[in-house]
């Protein structure tokens, strides 16, 4: 998420109303680099504001009209709850937004850490320097967002002119994965000790392929669990449970009821394709 003409003018419209409120800007502007909003904290949270105000306005006069056109208390009723829930729905969904995407953020970077600390590994056996190695990292989007990562450490020795060890140590102060924190803070110790990174990162790339091992054994034990669930929810329960009420039918006075058939049918069995498929979409298919 990137600042816009939209974003500007919220900030410019409300600059007042944060001038007046006593905030920790140091803090919120954190949480918005950790979730790579490029955003300071006015210039979002002017932005959450609009669009509370903007979805209180669309969601009042659009039950307004449909009470106009059909007045009555459900329609005065829905006008009311509708006028309040979206609101508050947008508001809790942009002010929890950062905080989950940098979780959603830390979590990638932690998946690809042992490869890109390979990668880091092989550029520091051919003796390149460690400003060298991150913009080398900055260029490969195999990596994802610790391309991201490298992205800011290099932009703050080729553009701020910070030194390496500066550039790492905001790297630190910005990242929101523990393990890159760990792994910076690992080259920044033996920087400054005087000895050699090449040790350093071959124990740190055995450790987090180890890591990623059982992370993966964990993964597939998971995604058996899943599929013999979804095989026994889904597939076998429906159809036993189908021939059973229809024995029962037939062997009934009052003949076979089709409408608990069509409930699961038409209810019970795409609720639970898409929970399943919620489930899945949700990160616990994924090794992490």
């Amino acid at each position: 998420m990137k600042s816009t003409k939209y974003t500007r003018f919220c900030r410019q419209l409300f600059a007042k109303t944060f001038e007046k409120l006593d905030i920790e800007k140091a803090s919120k502007n954190r949480i918005l680099e950790k979730a790579d909003i490029a955003m300071v904290y006015q210039e979002y949270y002017s932005m959450v504001l609009m669009n509370i105000i903007i979805g209180f306005i669309s969601a009042f006069l659009s039950t307004l009209i449909l009470y106009l056109m059909v007045p009555n208390d459900i329609t005065a009723f829905l006008m009311l709850l509708v006028s309040s829930i979206v609101p508050v729905g947008i508001g809790l969904y942009y002010i929890g937004l950062p905080t989950s995407k940098a979780k959603a953020r830390g979590k990638k970077i932690d998946k690809h850490m042992p490869y890109a600390a390979n990668f880091i590994n092989t550029m520091s056996v051919a003796g390149i320097s460690p400003a060298e190695i991150f913009e080398a990292l900055a260029e490969v989007e195999l990596y994802g967002e610790i391309q991201k990562e490298a992205q800011k450490i290099t932009t703050g020795i080729n553009m701020m002119g910070v030194d390496t060890i500066t550039a790492l140590t905001n790297a630190i102060k910005i990242s929101p994965s523990d393990k890159f924190k760990e792994f910076i803070q690992g080259i920044l110790a033996v920087i400054q000790s005087g000895s050699e990174l090449g040790p350093y990162f071959e124990r740190c790339v055995e450790k987090y392929m180890k890591d990623d091992l059982i992370d993966r054994k964990r993964n597939l034990e998971s995604l058996a669990i899943m599929a013999e669930s979804f095989v026994v929810t889904v597939i076998a329960f429906p159809l036993f449970l189908v021939i059973i009420i229809s024995i029962m039918g037939l062997t009934s006075e009052g003949g076979m009821d089709f409408g608990f058939m069509y409930i699961i049918a038409f209810m019970v069995l795409p609720m639970s394709y898409a929970g399943f498929y919620v489930m899945m979409s949700s990160g616990m298919g994924e090794s992490i």
